[in-house]
Order: structure tokens, then sequence, then C-alpha cells
């Protein structure tokens, strides 16, 4: 558990959809000089991605590979690239479950514990119609350390010159009072006045949009060791990189 008991819940990975991935990769290497470390085999969600290390977080970036993919429906509906999903580790993936049902949430894919490049995984994925803000995972790993979405050998290919974790992600929405108690109690932490939800070695903000527009995954914090860069804004895949001290 995290301090003062409260259950441990990080941001580990956020994922980005894009139809041009190539583009979105190459903005990537030349404004935050990280690499890609891992790619995934054809698979179920039909969408082919690149998965970039930020220290021990990642950001993933998604294109669809057919018009019927999930991908695809969510780069109809947004209107362009946006961002896409929010993906937490916890260290207890059946009190995770307790909440999520507690709160009447529906579990869109439920990946059952596997040993996955030589870590154990599982991760359920939920509806986000029933949370509002983006997709969410929430991902449990053995050894906790470990990240079987990066692939095996993620550790040889981290550049930290620019950016070293990723300490934020904002979520927007036009009720943002009803988004963060809903996400708080998702998560088991208290929320304050202006609706940041601290959480280990990160933080989740939700600032209010416009009144007929969708909840969305509208910016991503990332620590920067360079004094110069801080304040730096980049837009990858629809969504602000914001590098912050």
């Amino acid at each position: 558990m995290s301090t003062n008991d409260r259950p441990a819940v990080r941001i580990r990975q956020v994922a980005l959809c894009s139809d041009d991935i190539w583009a979105e990769e190459q903005r990537l290497v030349n404004d935050l000089g990280i690499a890609a470390v891992h790619r995934d085999p054809p698979n179920v969600f039909e969408m082919r991605n690149a998965v970039f290390a930020v220290g021990d977080t990642f950001l993933e970036v998604l294109q669809p590979e057919t018009a019927s993919a999930p991908t695809a429906r969510f780069l109809e509906r947004r209107g362009g690239p946006s961002g896409y999903m929010l993906l937490m580790q916890v260290d207890d993936l059946n009190a995770t479950r307790r909440r999520v049902g507690e709160l009447g949430i529906r579990i869109v894919h439920d990946e059952p514990p596997a040993r996955i490049h030589g870590v154990e995984a599982a991760a359920i994925h939920l509806h986000p119609a029933d949370t509002g803000g983006t997709i969410m995972s929430f991902d449990r790993m053995i050894p906790a350390d470990g990240w079987a979405w990066a692939g095996r050998s993620w550790r040889g290919h981290v550049h930290t010159d620019v950016v070293d974790r990723i300490v934020g992600v904002e979520l927007t929405s036009a009720d943002p009072d009803a988004l963060a108690s809903r996400f708080a109690r998702l998560v088991g932490r208290s929320v304050t006045a202006d609706r940041t939800i601290e959480l280990d070695d990160g933080r989740i903000t939700i600032v209010a949009g416009a009144a007929d527009a969708p909840d969305g995954l509208t910016a991503v914090e990332l620590h920067t060791p360079v004094p110069d860069r801080r304040g730096v804004r980049h837009v990858v895949a629809g969504t602000e990189l914001r590098l912050v001290s």
C-alpha cells in the first residue's frame, strides 16, 4: 500500500490515437528525444502501435488498421486525433474490481493474469460511458517495476535528456465536478477544490470543457530535468504535451 494506507495507484502509460502513426512517432522522437521500445503483433484490437519509454512510464501512439477497429470509431467520434487511454498501475487489482463494482462501472476487457515479456500482468479496461473522462485501464504487474506492455528490453532504450517521467494527465469534461468525484472514488483518493487528484508520483486534473463537447484526455504533463525546457508545449495526436518541473 502507499502512504497512509491509501490504495497504491500510479500513472504508467498514456495512449494517444492518430490516423498517421508515423508522423506522430517522428514528433515524439524530435520533440522529446525518446525512443520506441515495443510494437504489438496483430491483435484483437485491430490496431498498430508504438510504445515509447519516458523513464519507467510510457507514451503510446495507436492507429486503426480496419474501419471496424475501436480506434477507428473513436477517431470518427472525436473528429480526429486525440488522447485515447489512461493506464494506471495498482498493487491490488481485486480491491480495484470491488470499487469498480460498487460504482456500477462495466468492465469491457478483462486481461487474466499471464506471463508476458517476463512480467506477470493482469488488467481491466473500463467502459468510458460509465467512468467519464477517457478509457481507463487498471493494471497489476509482478514485479511491480516491470511493465509487460513495453516488451522485454525497454530498460535498454530509455532516454531522459529531455523528459524522464509522466507526472500528470488532464481530463476535460462538461461536468467536471461529477467526473472529479467519480474518479476520486474509483482510485480511492481525495479531490482538491481545483479538481486535482494526487496519485503516487503523479496527478489527475479535471477541467471544464464546452457544454456540448464529449469528455476527453486533453493533456499530458511530463517532467523535464532541463530548466530551459520547462513550460514548453508540444502537440502530438491532438494532445498537448506539457513539460513541467
